[in-house]
């Protein structure tokens, strides 16, 4: 295999690395491991990706995978997001969060004055709450006004209005508490906190890395080592070494800056007939993994103007371009679909089809939850189901 690819093999790679292409169906957990993680934004945000990949036609398959079978896990992970993971990989995933909130701890007790009995006491609030399962709103009613501090303004900044979700926040993390939506529906709303009664086993992030990396690679190859840092949060050097032992190669991609890096048994998939159009939501891992676009939009103007909301908005993509932007009209239970670029009559012709096909997905299965979001994901808070953390 030559190690300079086109664009055009290099998107058609992605397109295949992360089952975009129709393919033989995978075990969801297997194919949540395979493209690297689900990243949850938004309740709808990991059955669409599961949609946009052939391997859901009911969400309730998804449902039973998380809160029954507990096959699938959601936890919070990397960069302070919720993630959908197989139940193998959630305690490497949770290690991020772990690392993340004790950093984010220090900040907040430093700022707010906050002491490690305040913090002791607070949890011990929250443990005899929790004796029963209870909704955020329940939780916050059922506990001590000291528990329920406000910590203004640097605790905002940090998605913790107040001393109990700072704890909370913490006790989600290391899996001390779980969380589950009271309709068994990860698209609905209100979530209920319970005690888990199974300790979690959280290995230091230095351990995590390791575990998880050949895996990303695989799942987003071919990726630059500056995009794998990104993903984990973390330096780049200390990428860099948890990289070397994986024996990976490096190619290039014309048009596209730096070295790139690939497993051993990659291989350009062969171009497919027809136009390949995928309508991937907020955050898909396709997108996630490359937040700026780079490689995924036709022209750097296109680049521009999309990459500051694509975390915020889901995206069309066409052969593995970006070619626009959806949104779901809940009044007229239709999809509407805005350009970024002209569309040829065949493409504009092929993005109706799929259209099509995921509206009457998203009326008959989701009931039409939240599918964007109003701002781009700045704040290191546990975003979707879990910003009631901040209590």
């Amino acid at each position: 295999m030559s190690n300079v690819l086109t664009l055009a093999e290099a998107r058609r790679a992605w397109r295949a690395r992360q089952h975009l292409a129709a393919g033989p169906p995978l075990p969801l957990p297997e194919l949540v491991t395979a493209v690297g993680g689900l990243p949850c934004p938004v309740g709808a945000s990991p059955a669409l990706a599961l949609v946009a990949r052939h391997a859901l036609t009911h969400r309730s398959a998804l449902d039973q995978a998380l809160f029954r079978d507990h096959t699938l896990a959601l936890v919070p992970g990397p960069r302070g997001f919720s993630w959908v993971v197989s139940a193998a990989n959630a305690p490497a995933v949770r290690a991020f969060a772990v690392a993340e909130h004790a950093a984010r701890e220090a900040r907040l007790a430093a700022a707010c004055g906050l002491s490690s009995r305040d913090l002791l006491s607070t949890r011990e609030a929250i443990r005899e709450a929790l004796a029963k399962p209870r909704t955020s709103d329940a939780l916050r009613d059922a506990l001590p006004r000291d528990a329920r501090r406000d910590l203004g303004e640097p605790g905002r900044r940090a998605g913790c209005v107040t001393l109990a979700g700072l704890v909370l926040r913490g006790m989600w993390a290391v899996g001390e508490v779980d969380r589950e939506p009271t309709e068994g529906r990860i698209d609905r709303d209100p979530w209920r906190y319970r005690l888990d009664p199974m300790p979690k086993v959280v290995p230091p992030a230095a351990e995590a890395v390791p575990k998880l990396s050949l895996e990303w690679i695989k799942a987003h190859a071919p990726v630059s080592p500056r995009l794998f840092a990104a993903a984990f949060g973390i330096a780049n050097s200390r990428a860099v070494a948890a990289l070397k032992p994986l024996k990976l190669r490096t190619v290039t991609i014309e048009g596209v800056a730096g070295e790139h890096l690939v497993p051993e048994d990659f291989a350009v998939p062969a171009a497919g007939e027809g136009i390949a159009v995928d309508l991937l939501p907020v955050r898909d891992p396709l997108v996630d993994a490359r937040p700026e676009l780079v490689g995924l939009c036709a022209s750097d103007a296109t680049r521009a103007a999309l990459a500051r909301q694509s975390t915020a908005t889901p995206l069309i993509l066409v052969d593995g371009a970006v070619v626009g932007t959806w949104a779901f009209d809940a009044a007229l239970s239709q999809l509407r679909l805005r350009p970024a670029l002209p569309w040829s009559a065949a493409e504009s012709a092929a993005i109706d089809a799929k259209a099509d096909g995921l509206v009457g997905f998203i009326a008959r299965e989701l009931d039409a939850p939240p599918m964007h979001l109003a701002v781009a994901l700045r704040a290191p808070a546990l975003r979707n189901a879990s910003a009631d953390l901040e209590l």
